[in-house]
């Protein structure tokens, strides 16, 4: 019978076998670190500027806005946009701007530095976690914080995230500056202010809801509702409660602050003005089959509301102004008067058409996402009927309708 001899196996040194094992390491977690990338690839994709138009004026003011999944960037000047980027979605206004320089990010969490006009990117960076508000400019620093309650401190100059930290929970709303302090609003109904420069917190207010609304800080005080029903003033400088107002709904919408009044809105068509000073209600005002969503924003003295007609409002009483329709029409015909003085020739019924849809046009629709407004100076959105609206907060007239693709 044929019988097997044994073979004599050599002992392997225990360096060699630790090697070999360290080896193998290696090659697994090259092939899952290839897949990963593979992976990111596919879900992360790269999104590359458009150049639409690349002529600009040194004086130019570039409006950017969010439309169909787009960031673009709009010249004034010229009447058109100048690039676009696909950011993968109609994202809640995700940029700031400063010095001619576009901070924005995409639905993937990547934070972006891009020149306005042209386009160019300096910087991208990877926050992986979602962001919260839009970003925040303080000195050589851009700040998000991310739902997840993460606050990032990143230079301005080349993306590189400076330092982190963590704060007291989830958040809801964007960041607030003053000072020297990023003040953060949570779910949980805490505000809490830090240092910038070192993380610590420095005062911290609890309210009684869910705040999910941006706060304002004017002139020292802070400004906010939550879901307690209840409207909130406190001091910025160390958090102490000035005044609250219960108002009977929780306040889930962006509010308005002027100088004398504070005006809130609410789903079913309700519009309340608080007294700044104190809290006390003095107006509110009904809207039948209107929904306050990002049909309204603050002109000068006075704030409008899409009912879809436009109508300015007085901030004092809640009485209208005027009607926009009624207003541009009564300079349209201003227009042909001046027109007939002047012995120019009288105007065919195609150039009336034309004055009336493209120079003194009236909007009977709603913007799609939270109006912009550029200094207090011009405030603009795209409405549903996929125009570019801009507004002369100062001459109180539209400037600018353009179809978007």
């Amino acid at each position: 019978m044929y019988q097997c001899k044994p073979i004599a196996m050599k002992r392997i040194p225990k360096k060699s076998v630790i090697f070999i094992i360290f080896f193998l390491c290696c090659i697994q977690m090259y092939a899952q670190e290839a897949y990963f990338d593979e992976e990111d690839e596919f879900l992360y994709p790269d999104f590359t500027v458009e150049h639409l138009h690349d002529e600009t004026a040194p004086d130019d003011v570039i409006l950017p806005f969010i439309f169909n999944g787009y960031l673009y960037s709009f010249s004034l000047g010229n009447g058109t946009p100048l690039w676009r980027i696909f950011i993968g979605g109609d994202l809640r206004n995700p940029f700031s701007v400063r010095s001619g320089t576009l901070y924005f990010y995409d639905i993937y969490n990547r934070l972006y530095s891009m020149e306005l006009s042209g386009g160019k990117l300096a910087w991208k960076t990877e926050i992986r976690s979602e962001i919260i508000g839009k970003p925040c400019i303080y000195e050589d620093l851009v700040i998000v914080s991310t739902q997840k309650g993460t606050i990032y401190l990143i230079d301005s100059d080349n993306g590189r995230v400076i330092y982190e930290y963590e704060s007291k929970g989830e958040m809801s709303a964007r960041l607030n500056l003053f000072q020297n302090l990023v003040v953060a609003s949570y779910k949980n109904g805490q505000i809490v202010a830090y240092d910038i420069a070192t993380g610590a917190a420095e005062w911290m207010f609890t309210a009684g809801g869910i705040i999910n609304t941006a706060p304002v800080i004017e002139d020292g005080r802070m400004f906010f509702g939550a879901w307690d029903d209840t409207f909130y003033v406190i001091n910025a400088v160390n958090g102490k409660l000035i005044w609250k107002t219960y108002v009977g709904e929780n306040i889930s919408r962006d509010f308005m602050v002027f100088e004398n009044e504070i005006i809130l809105f609410f789903s079913k068509g309700q519009i309340l003005g608080l007294n700044r000073y104190n809290g006390d209600i003095e107006w509110v005002k009904y809207f039948v089959n209107i929904e306050f969503n990002f049909n309204y924003f603050a002109g000068k003295d006075k704030f409008f509301i899409f009912v879809p007609e436009l109508i300015a409002m007085d901030p004092e009483d809640g009485g209208t102004i005027f009607s926009y329709k009624e207003r541009a029409f009564y300079f349209y015909k201003e227009m042909l008067f001046e027109n007939m003085i002047e012995g120019k020739h009288r105007l065919t019924d195609m150039e009336k058409l034309e004055f009336l849809s493209d120079v003194y046009f009236s909007v009977n629709t709603y913007p799609l996402l939270p109006p912009v407004t550029e200094k207090g100076e011009l405030s603009y959105f795209v409405a549903d009927d996929s125009y570019l609206y801009v507004y002369d907060i100062e001459k109180d007239f539209f400037i600018v309708k353009y179809k978007l693709d």
